[in-house]
Parts: C-alpha cells; sequence; structure tokens
C-alpha cells in the first residue's frame, strides 16, 4: 500500500520544502500515518513565512490533503484578481482547521475576517490557529445550515483508524466511530450581519454539498453585496450539478469559471 504512494510523497516533499521548514518531520509523520501508526497529536505545519497553523489530533491530512490544494495550487486564488487586498472584508464559509482563514488574515493589512465552521473539533482548532497567528479580527462562528432557516441541523462526522477527524456526505466503511453533534443553523445574510459586514469583497465557500441550500435560500439582495466568490462544488449525479450554481451566480451579475470540483465567480463590473 505505501509502495503505490511513494510517486505522492515524492510530490509532497518536493512542493512543501520551498514553503515549510518542518516538512520533512511532517512527511515522515505522513509515512507512519500511511502504516497504519496511531497519530495522538500532530504537529504544527511551521511555515518560512513565520506562519503556523495547528491540525486536528489523530493524523496528518491537514498536511498532505488540504496544505497542497490551499499554498501549494492556490485552489482559491485562480488569478490575480481573486488575491486577498488590504482591507478586505473575507468570509471564510467551511473553515474547518484554518487554513484558509490563517493565509487570508495574513495576505495583508487590515482584512476583516469572518469564519464559519459547524464541527467542534475544526472550530476549536480554527479558533487556536488565529490565536496563534495574532490574527486580531478574525471572528470565528459557531454555525451550520448556512442558508436554510432552521434553529439547528445534525452534523456527522467520523474518525480514522488514526484518530482523526472528517466530514462527508456520508462516513466510509472504514470510518472507526461516528460522531454527531447539533449545531446551529444561520442563513448567510445573518452571518453577514453577525460579522458586521456590509459588503464582502471575497467569500471562500468548501461546505460538503450544502452550498446548494444556500444558493437556494439567498435573496439577490445578499448577493449583491458579494464580489467574489471561490468555492469547492460538491455534485450529486442525477439531483445537484454545477451547471445550477453557475446559472444561480451568472443571473445576480457574476462571470463564472469553473474547473472540476471548483467553481470562481467575480462581480462582471469589476472586470477589467
Amino acid at each position: 500500500m505505501l509502495a503505490k504512494r511513494i510517486p505522492f510523497l515524492i510530490r509532497l516533499a518536493i512542493q512543501s520544502r520551498p514553503i515549510l521548514t518542518n516538512w520533512l518531520s511532517l512527511l515522515l509523520g505522513t509515512i507512519r500515518e500511511f502504516r497504519g501508526r496511531s497519530i495522538p497529536e500532530a504537529p504544527l505545519l511551521k511555515f518560512r513565512s513565520g506562519l503556523e497553523i495547528g491540525m486536528v489530533p489523530g493524523g496528518y491530512g491537514g498536511f498532505y490533503l488540504i496544505f497542497p490544494e490551499i499554498f501549494v495550487d492556490n485552489c482559491y486564488e485562480p488569478t490575480p484578481d481573486f488575491a486577498i487586498r488590504a482591507g478586505w472584508r473575507v468570509l471564510d464559509i467551511g473553515a474547518n482547521m484554518g487554513f484558509f482563514s490563517c493565509k487570508a488574515g495574513m495576505a495583508a493589512k487590515d482584512v476583516h475576517l469572518v469564519a464559519v465552521e459547524p464541527v467542534q473539533g475544526y472550530y476549536r482548532k480554527l479558533k487556536e490557529n488565529l490565536v496563534r497567528n495574532r490574527i486580531g479580527r478574525g471572528i470565528a462562528l459557531h454555525a451550520a445550515a448556512v442558508g436554510t432557516p432552521t434553529k439547528s441541523i445534525s452534523i456527522t462526522s467520523w474518525f480514522t483508524s488514526s484518530g482523526e477527524q472528517k466530514v462527508l456526505m456520508s462516513a466510509p466503511p472504514e470510518g472507526a466511530r461516528i460522531l454527531t453533534e447539533e449545531v446551529p443553523a444561520m442563513t448567510l445574510a445573518e452571518i453577514m450581519a453577525a460579522g458586521k459586514m456590509d459588503r464582502c469583497d471575497l467569500m471562500k465557500m468548501d461546505i460538503e454539498g450544502a452550498e446548494f441550500a444556500i444558493f437556494a435560500e439567498s435573496p439577490p439582495e445578499i448577493w449583491a453585496r458579494i464580489d467574489r466568490i471561490v468555492m469547492e462544488t460538491h455534485e450529486e449525479e442525477g439531483k445537484r450539478s454545477q451547471g445550477e450554481l453557475v446559472d444561480t451566480l451568472k443571473k445576480q451579475g457574476f462571470t463564472v469559471t469553473t474547473q472540476p470540483m471548483f467553481l470562481y465567480a467575480i462581480r462582471t463590473t469589476l472586470i477589467s
């Protein structure tokens, strides 16, 4: 099993070495996890820039899954038009452990950040990472079912054999333990109001399929207050398609581009 992952591990080493000071120890820890070892507590990702990001206990998924997407592939910055600038108001829906929130908060001066994460384990790590990096204007809201006008919703997560918490639409067979949490629900309008965000320069979203509820529930006056959207999309064959999201945004005045599992939208009036 590990032999099949050697090309991936080599690529991860090449990608992480210029960015992280402790890339080697993180790589060795990843190998231990792939070999089935127990991982009680993973170390911080220590960036050469001074940024430090902690991961939830039980595994190195933050290093080998999330880090490459956000810091190597720059999946949420497809063009310079989406590069965060001083004074921007940034909304991170589905903040997870805070990888994107920390990058956004450190990208420029006076970034006003609103980070939303429903899963308690991730939420605690999100808050720790914002505090650790002195991102003082970060506002972390324990919220879920964004876009659904209900008081609460049940969120189900599962734990790998090494003890790392994961969230998917449904837990795979290898999930060693299942956890269901009842968490508050907020609409997009309520989140922006709670974060004192009259306008949003950039909204990032990764919420495992719940984006369809947001798009269905958010009225035109909310979309009119958002200038850019970067998001991971989660299609369900025969039920949900990325095209539905594209159609909604085009009707609300956005120019939209897509890649497999990703969508990028910018208000048409902002394109130079």
